[in-house]
């Protein structure tokens, strides 16, 4: 029997994606596993930004009304077991090996090595849920919906929408209504409720809502769902048929709209009585904590470090740094992927920004060389090895009340998470 470090290892060698018709083999498996996914209930999250900070609010406010609740989420960013949580209890690694091999048993070995890193960890997930009896799952998709391996569940609770924008066009698709047409398939016959995040792009919204009337699922819409505000750390809800006042420790604009997504969930909950009162959503307001998600890990000057990776968040990010700075300077740590339109996030920078020290994120493959990067600057920039290098020399040229952000991939800022 292998070890979890050589389970792991051999995943490393395997596909990094399955085909594009994969859900059909993996449901297939799934059936012989016993669909485990009917043994407890399922919000499934799709969207190109957001899904991670609204996935974690939503199972914030299921642990606090005292549900067990497993959570499916990707990428890792310390740990590869970040990936399956309950009750953000992460997976043991005992439990991991003992659920591979309780799916290896049921496979055939020319199955075995057809199934991808991601695939492996879904089907992992679903088992270890159901094993341990979970009241809920929140599950997030990890690209796309229709084809993701994560759609080989049954109809949802609720299927729920983040923001959806221009990413990872080269497998979605190049306009917003391809990618929201390959995130839609997550909504099918039996689920509840489809909810959608604010201020989606009306190409967008439309295509969500064509799907939702195809196969008769309801659709709430969440930009009038309540007016938020946020000061000094609090935050203050009103609804239609509520209010509610709450510490609120979660920086980032974008964050109150998808505070805005996880009420209209809750405000449903509350109909079907899942929750029986808005104590719950106090209690993650009061606690809640995201990595790398305009997180602040030193002072003196501020350091805040945040993942994002396409232009919509890279957009979302300088709208809160507009909100902070207060008239400091912005020191700027940048390091992107190759694959990401990294020219129109440095356009959206350099709006903000003229100090830039440049480096790589922590992928070999996918990293895109600093020395390439430099080359979409128009004045001398610093360059550094990696990240902890260019936060030495940011900290080094900074003044007590500038303010440092690293940003560009979660593989960049990954290195700083609790490193302060």
């Amino acid at each position: 029997m292998l070890s979890y470090e050589e389970i792991i290892s051999g995943f490393s060698q395997k596909m990094l994606a399955g085909d594009h018709n994969h859900v059909v083999f993996l449901r297939n498996i799934k059936k012989r596993l016993g669909s485990p996914e009917q043994a407890f209930k399922t919000i499934h999250i799709a969207g190109t930004n957001g899904k991670g900070s609204t996935g974690m609010m939503i199972k914030g406010v299921l642990e606090h009304a005292g549900y067990k609740v497993g959570y499916f989420n990707s990428p890792a960013l310390i740990d590869d077991r970040e990936q399956i949580s309950i009750n953000n209890i992460l997976i043991s690694r005992n439990d991991f090996v003992a659920t591979y091999y309780e799916i290896l048993n049921k496979l055939s070995p020319d199955e075995s090595t057809k199934i991808s890193v991601f695939e492996w960890w879904t089907l992992i997930m679903l088992v270890y849920f159901a094993n341990k009896k979970v009241d809920w799952a929140v599950i997030e998709c990890g690209l796309g919906g229709t084809d993701d391996a994560t759609n080989i569940i049954n109809a949802p609770e609720y299927a729920i929408f983040t923001h959806i924008a221009l990413d990872h066009i080269h497998i979605l698709g190049d306009t917003v209504e391809k990618i929201a047409k390959a995130k839609s398939g997550i909504i099918k016959y039996g689920t509840k409720a489809t909810i959608m995040a604010p201020l989606q792009q009306k190409a967008a919204a439309n295509i969500i809502k064509e799907k939702c009337s195809q196969v008769q699922v309801p659709l709430i819409l969440s930009d009038d769902i309540a007016k938020i505000k946020v000061h000094n750390r609090k935050i203050n809800i009103i609804a239609t048929d509520f209010t509610l006042e709450s510490s609120f420790s979660l920086l980032g604009e974008y964050q109150r709209e998808n505070l805005k997504t996880v009420i209209a969930l809750v405000k449903q909950l509350m109909r079907e009585k899942v929750l029986i009162s808005l104590m719950p959503l106090k209690q993650m307001l009061e606690t809640i904590k995201i990595p790398a998600r305009c997180e602040k890990i030193a002072s003196l000057p501020d350091v805040l470090i945040d993942g994002a990776h396409n232009p919509d968040a890279a957009y979302n990010l300088a709208q809160t740094i507009i909100s902070l700075r207060h008239g400091r300077r912005v020191i700027m740590i940048l390091g992107f992927l190759k694959d990401k339109n990294y020219q129109k996030m440095i356009q959206i920078y350099q709006e903000i920004s003229h100090d830039f020290i440049l480096t790589e994120p922590d992928n070999l493959q996918r990293k895109l060389p600093v020395a390439i990067l430099a080359q979409n600057f128009n004045n001398h920039v610093v360059q550094a090895v990696n990240v902890r290098s260019a936060l030495k020399i940011a900290r080094q040229n900074a003044k007590p009340d500038d303010l440092i952000v690293v940003t560009g991939s979660f593989y960049l800022v990954k290195d700083l998470i609790n490193d302060d």
